[in-house]
C-alpha cells in the first residue's frame, strides 16, 4: 500500500493556494494546553484523519502521523479539520512508531481487540491521572489503524496498553471516537490535578530509581552483575507498572539511599529528626 508523508502533502497544498509552504511546526492551531500528543499509526482514511485534527486543536495537544497510508490535503480531510487545517496540514510525520515516540516520556497504546487490553480494566479518570506527567514531560497517546488496530509489534513499542470504556457489547470505538473519548478522559484528569505531585514522575527519574534498585540487589548478594543485568527488564517493568508519583518517588529513592547507607561497613542508619 502506498504511503503518503503529511509534511509532503503541506507543502503541496501551500504551493496550489500560491504562497510558500508553512514551517513544520507540529503545534500550529493546536494552542498546547496538555502535556498530550496524539500519534496515528498507518491511518488510512483521510476523514479520519482530519477528524482527529479537529479534535486534537480542542483540546490544544500535538497531532503526529506514523506511516500514514492516505493523502491529507484532500477535501474530505480538509473539511472534517476544519477550522484546525493547519494542525491538519502541519502534523509532523514519522517514518515509525520507535521514531514518533523517542522524545516522550511515556506512551500509552489503545486497543479494542488485543487480549491484553482487554484483561485490564478500562481508562479512567483516575488511571489517567496517574499516568499524566510531571512538566516537562509529555505522554504519548497510541492509535492503530482503522480496521486492523495496532500490530504487535507496534504495541509493544508502547509502555502501556489500555482499553476504552464501552459499557455496551462492542468494545472497538472508531478512530476519531476513541481519540475523544480519550482526550476527555485525559482532560478530566488535568483538572482534578491540583499540583504536580500528582502527575506521573519522569522518565528521568523513574530511570535513577530502576538504577538505585538493581544496586540495592547487587549489595545484597541476590544476583551477580551478570544476573543482575538479566533480571533488569523485570525491574523496568515493575517500576513501570508502578506509575510513581515524583513524591511516591522521592520517598523510595529516599529509602534506597538510607538502606544503602545503612549497608556501607562502619555505617549505622540514624533515625530521621524533625
Amino acid at each position: 500500500m502506498r504511503r503518503y508523508r503529511s509534511w509532503s502533502a503541506a507543502q503541496a497544498a501551500g504551493r496550489r493556494a500560491g504562497g510558500p509552504p508553512a514551517p513544520p511546526d507540529a503545534t500550529a492551531g493546536a494552542g498546547t494546553t496538555m502535556p498530550l500528543v496524539v500519534v496515528l499509526v498507518r491511518p488510512e482514511g483521510s476523514g479520519n484523519v482530519g477528524s482527529v485534527a479537529r479534535l486534537c486543536g480542542n483540546f490544544g495537544v500535538e497531532l503526529r502521523l506514523c506511516a500514514p497510508l492516505c493523502p491529507i490535503d484532500t477535501r474530505p480531510a480538509l473539511r472534517m479539520a476544519h477550522p484546525c487545517e493547519q494542525t491538519l496540514l502541519q502534523a509532523a510525520p514519522y517514518p515509525d512508531l520507535k521514531a514518533a515516540l523517542a522524545d516522550l516520556d511515556f506512551s500509552v497504546g489503545f486497543s479494542g481487540k488485543m487480549r491484553a487490553a482487554l484483561q485490564r480494566s478500562a481508562l479512567g479518570p483516575d488511571r489517567a491521572l496517574r499516568l499524566l506527567p510531571a512538566a516537562p514531560g509529555r505522554l504519548g497517546l497510541v492509535f492503530g489503524n482503522e480496521r486492523t488496530g495496532l500490530a504487535s509489534a507496534e504495541a509493544a513499542d508502547c509502555q502501556r496498553l489500555l482499553r476504552l470504556p464501552t459499557p455496551g457489547s462492542v468494545a472497538s470505538l472508531n478512530l476519531a471516537s476513541a481519540v475523544a473519548v480519550a482526550l476527555t478522559l485525559f482532560w478530566q484528569a488535568a483538572s482534578f490535578a491540583q499540583d504536580a505531585e500528582d502527575r506521573r514522575t519522569l522518565a528521568a527519574d523513574r530511570l535513577a530509581l530502576i538504577d538505585a534498585i538493581q544496586r540495592a540487589i547487587e549489595r545484597a548478594g541476590l544476583h551477580d552483575a551478570r544476573e543482575a543485568g538479566l533480571f533488569r527488564p523485570r525491574v523496568v517493568e515493575l517500576v513501570e507498572k508502578m506509575d510513581l508519583s515524583p513524591r511516591d518517588h522521592a520517598l523510595l529513592q529516599s529509602l534506597l539511599d538510607r538502606l544503602a547507607a545503612a549497608a556501607a561497613p562502619g555505617r549505622r542508619l540514624e533515625p530521621d529528626v524533625g
